[in-house]
């Protein structure tokens, strides 16, 4: 029991620091989790937790084997650091999910990749920088969440009718009308049946998803399918 305790009171500092990571990585790790994402509490206290206790154990065994300016042995911390930045981006890129229309999962992976930043501070004992980097990450995470930013909207809208293609005319001349830029169309005709069909890439600047232009084409009987995703 002596010898324990006398290994924690000689590491307490180190202790500590793991102690501050897993509070500062578990902050992060809630608010992951409260938007229902899977890297949540846990996963980002690890990630916290892993990095600072890389740069600790370096930190500790840079002590134990008394590595200094005039040591023949080099031990750079930076390299450790690196490291750790680096090996944490495959952890990234699994949260990351793409698909045809979206992709979803930057933001948890860019908060796991700075939460090991958070550990990597931590573990140097740079705990004004580290606490100053999780109040500012905590603030992008949940302020700038409700921050309204009118930007382009992408959508793909389709459309199935019988008839010739004049309707398809109208439509796009609407569509300019209310500012909506085409960014791509696919159409298809079949001259004996009747059947059209078109599917248009739109972008269009406005806040929230609701597209008033959508719903007012899906009141046209003219059509027999309209859809958008």
């Amino acid at each position: 029991m002596e010898y324990i305790c006398n290994i924690i009171g000689n590491d307490w500092v180190f202790v500590a620091r793991l102690l501050l990571a897993m509070l500062l990585g578990g902050l992060v790790g809630i608010e992951r989790q409260a938007r229902g994402r899977s890297a949540g509490l846990r996963t980002n206290i690890l990630v916290c937790l892993g990095s600072a206790a890389i740069i600790v154990a370096f930190q500790r065994l840079s002590l134990e084997l008394n590595v200094d300016v005039k040591s023949a042995i080099r031990m750079d911390p930076a390299r450790a650091a690196a490291g750790v930045i680096t090996g944490i981006g495959f952890l990234g890129a699994g949260t990351i999910v793409k698909s045809k229309d979206f992709v979803r999962g930057l933001t948890t992976a860019a908060s796991i990749w700075v939460v090991s930043a958070i550990g990597v501070t931590v573990g140097l004992g740079e705990y004004v920088i580290s606490i100053s980097l999780t109040l500012l990450v905590l603030l992008a995470l949940y302020a700038l969440h409700y921050l309204q930013i009118k930007a382009d909207r992408y959508f793909t809208l389709h459309l199935k009718w019988h008839g010739d293609l004049n309707l398809l005319d109208e439509i796009i001349e609407q569509l300019s009308g209310e500012q909506v830029k085409i960014r791509s169309r696919s159409i298809m005709h079949q001259p004996n049946s009747g059947k059209c069909q078109a599917t248009l890439g739109l972008s269009l600047r406005q806040k929230g998803n609701d597209y008033p232009l959508v719903k007012s084409l899906q009141k046209d009987q003219r059509f027999d399918e309209v859809s958008w995703s």
